[in-house]
């Protein structure tokens, strides 16, 4: 933690003298790149594959998880999630949906916590840190205020398992000027590096801190216009991707009981 605010600062230094530039490649990318709405249809819903008891999703967090680059949820990060959980539980998945586009995990704590049902659910996931990134907040910031969020959570939700997804490839975004690119891709690494700890300061709370690398996808014959719906949000395909990973990582770490 020490060491990621450490190189925080470094890094604000050492780009100073680039402030100028930085400013126009940001206010010309922000003309460039299409704004795009939050999935409008079906803040919750239910797979229509498995048997047996209901596993209960909760999904909370920013503009991926909110569905921007998609139409439904369904085809979005956490419909795909849920899809894949199916496939491996062999039971329904009911998932619902809080977010907002644009916001930062203080903006999570104080605004979406009190949005979440007071009901059991097997599993929740956060979806955080491209805000944060963006903002230009500190790791030392981005970790209190995710400490902040998941103590309220779990105040609500006393028994739920809490899974915080790897953080987005800001780095990889192809919208942003190469500049811009690198010294955000190097701020969300100093994120995840700063949260990496979080789940030894509380009970049943997993990070899959492992970085979503384009590269393994466009690997396997995908191009990079496929995986993005803007150049920022990923398109159907790349949540697909993500949602998939993300469901291994959750069946690796056994964070859903029987």
């Amino acid at each position: 933690m020490i060491l990621a605010q450490l190189l925080y600062y470094i890094g604000a230094l050492l780009s100073i003298p680039l402030l100028p530039i930085l400013y126009f490649q940001g206010k010309r990318a922000r003309k460039t790149i299409p704004r795009l709405q939050e999935a409008s249809h079906h803040k919750s819903g239910q797979t229509d594959t498995g048997t047996g008891p209901v596993l209960r999703l909760l999904a909370l967090g920013e503009s991926t998880i909110a569905g921007v680059g998609v139409e439904d949820h369904a085809e979005g990060f956490v419909g795909s999630l849920a899809k894949a959980l199916s496939a491996q539980t062999g039971r329904p998945v009911a998932w619902e949906v809080v977010a907002r586009s644009g916001y930062d995990a203080r903006s999570a704590h104080l605004k979406l916590v009190p949005e979440v049902p007071a009901i059991p659910f097997d599993v929740v996931v956060i979806g955080l840190g491209g805000n944060d990134t963006f903002y230009l907040n500190s790791p030392l910031v981005f970790r209190r205020q995710m400490a902040l969020l998941i103590r309220a959570l779990r105040e609500k939700l006393p028994q739920a398992p809490i899974v915080i997804i790897s953080l987005p490839p800001v780095g990889a975004f192809p919208a942003l000027p190469n500049l811009v690119r690198a010294g955000l891709g190097a701020l969300v690494h100093l994120h995840s590096l700063a949260i990496r700890r979080l789940p030894y300061r509380f009970s049943r709370i997993y990070f899959y801190g492992r970085p979503l690398r384009l590269k393994n996808w466009l690997d396997k014959s995908y191009t990079i216009e496929q995986l993005f719906s803007d150049g920022i949000h990923p398109s159907p395909l790349a949540y697909r991707l993500w949602a998939e990973e993300t469901a291994r990582f959750i069946e690796r770490k056994q964070v859903i009981g029987g």
